[in-house]
């Protein structure tokens, strides 16, 4: 769902007021039955989604009906049959996510490179049927069908499962389109139990994430977009600048998304993992993973990582490394996501064999070492997004060659990046930075403050209403779209 898009919202109400008049009225005559308030969260899920995306929507209608299907018939097996069942159910949803996602990808870049190499002609486009867009929210909600076979194979429950409850844990509308990605054993018991209850304890605490993602959203990613300039590869001053707003951006973007979603959901009674832990807050690469992303790096640890490397841990730096290439692959068909997660697979390696001694050098000959590992992983991070912003392969080779350049930091150079602004961009931006660096400082507090929630200060009722405030006044004109939709 694309909560900037207002067909989101008056949708949401125009399907509101109706339902829940007539249940107020059947509440008032004892014609109300529990089982009503599963299939209205299940209309006004379906419906959000057809009004988010209609070709999406064909798709996730046929892939849900399959999963229902073939899950409640591996419940009713066991042994080699089940397995058979379930294998062939996550071949099926990874077929369907290549087919879409990869296949464009395979046959122009990787086919052609392979037989360009050995000189014969590369093939032509292939123009099948919805090849080359990719539908939103499938990466997601396949990733959380897939998970939910492997949970109901392992789970001692083989009891069945409810259609309706079914549908509502896999088009759960706050998270569907771009998660959190969900897990059964915490996620489909809400489900289950499910009433609409509205509280005032859950509405104040949905209105604090709202708030809170509304304001990184519309404020912060919004307003920092239009100033990330993709074109410039001489300047390594204009590139560490340009990759620390895309840092911003994104995170903000996402965790925007993420912070919304949790709000809507918590405001029906339903807590959603929390997908973002103030990850800039990290001292070290492994713990920025703990903190960024944590149901999708979670996902891949525990059906991926784990499965893969087995009983063979002496392979595991190699397993690691292939499965964040994997993770970065997943984020996109192309050549610069696969860079990228193989740069943080390889971070995490370096860190594994090099951190330990590296601490203990920085802890006994430096004042603040935490502030040099925080600064050295955030660092990391913004490098790391210069792969993740930059498609064009042969670009981000000469940006690569500009930061590696010593004669690129000239101070000429840093007279053409102050003078590529006017005045008014520069105010408008020092604007909006000295906002993103007041978020992260009060995220930096809760953390240092050891609180029970990394947005704890975030979150309180005062500054709810302050950051509410703040986003009537500051946000973008043109919102952009969400980052994670194209994925």
């Amino acid at each position: 769902m694309n909560f900037s898009d207002f067909s989101f919202w008056w949708v949401l109400l125009l399907f509101s007021i109706p339902f829940f008049t007539i249940r107020s009225l059947g509440k008032s005559m004892n014609l109300w039955w529990p089982i009503l308030d599963g299939i209205g969260l299940m209309a006004m899920s379906l419906i959000l989604f057809v009004n988010a995306s209609r070709s999406s929507f064909a798709i996730f209608i046929f892939e849900l009906i399959f999963n229902y299907a073939m899950v409640e018939l591996m419940l009713r097996r066991k042994g080699q049959a089940a397995v058979a069942i379930a294998t062939a159910v996550i071949a099926v949803d990874i077929a369907i996510l290549a087919y879409f996602k990869y296949l464009n990808f395979f046959v122009e870049d990787v086919l052609s490179l392979m037989l360009g190499s050995l000189g014969y002609a590369a093939p032509t486009k292939l123009n099948l049927p919805g090849m080359y867009s990719i539908p939103p929210g499938l990466s997601f909600y396949s990733f959380q069908m897939v998970a939910f076979v492997v949970d109901s194979f392992r789970s001692r429950d083989k009891k069945a499962i409810g259609f309706v409850d079914y549908v509502n844990f896999v088009s759960f509308f706050p998270q569907v389109v771009a998660g959190p990605i969900e897990r059964r054993s915490d996620f489909f018991p809400q489900i289950e139990a499910f009433r609409f209850k509205f509280s005032w304890s859950n509405l104040e605490a949905g209105f604090c994430w709202l708030s809170l993602g509304l304001f990184m959203k519309l404020v912060l990613a919004d307003n920092l977009a239009p100033y990330i300039q993709l074109e410039e590869s001489a300047n390594a001053w204009l590139l560490w600048f340009f990759a620390y707003l895309f840092t911003l951006r994104i995170y903000f973007d996402f965790a925007g998304y993420s912070f919304i979603a949790l709000g809507l959901a918590q405001i029906l009674g339903i807590r959603l993992t929390v997908n973002f832990l103030a990850p800039y807050t990290a001292q070290s690469i492994q713990e920025f993973w703990r903190r960024w992303h944590v149901t999708l790096s979670t996902w891949f640890r525990d059906y991926v990582f784990l499965p893969l490397m087995g009983s063979k841990k002496q392979w595991a730096p190699f397993f690691l490394l292939v499965t964040f290439t994997l993770s970065g692959f997943w984020h996109g068909a192309a050549w610069n996501f696969v860079l990228w997660g193989a740069y943080h697979g390889l971070l995490l390696l370096v860190l594994r064999y090099a951190g330990r001694p590296f601490h203990r050098f920085v802890g006994q000959h430096l004042f603040m070492p935490q502030f040099l590992s925080w600064a050295l992983t955030f660092g990391s991070v913004i490098l790391g997004c210069l792969f993740f912003m930059e498609s064009d392969i042969g670009r981000l080779g000469l940006k690569m060659q500009t930061l590696l350049n010593p004669l690129a930091y000239s101070l000429s150079n840093v007279s053409q990046a102050l003078s590529s602004f006017s005045a008014n961009e520069l105010f408008a931006l020092a604007l909006t930075l000295t906002l993103a660096t007041t978020v992260l400082l009060l995220e930096h507090m809760a953390v240092w403050q050891k609180r029970d929630c990394e947005y704890a200060i975030l979150r309180s009722p005062l500054m709810a209403r302050a950051l509410f405030g703040l986003t009537i006044l500051f946000a973008a004109n043109i919102p952009s779209k969400f980052i994670y939709f194209q994925f």
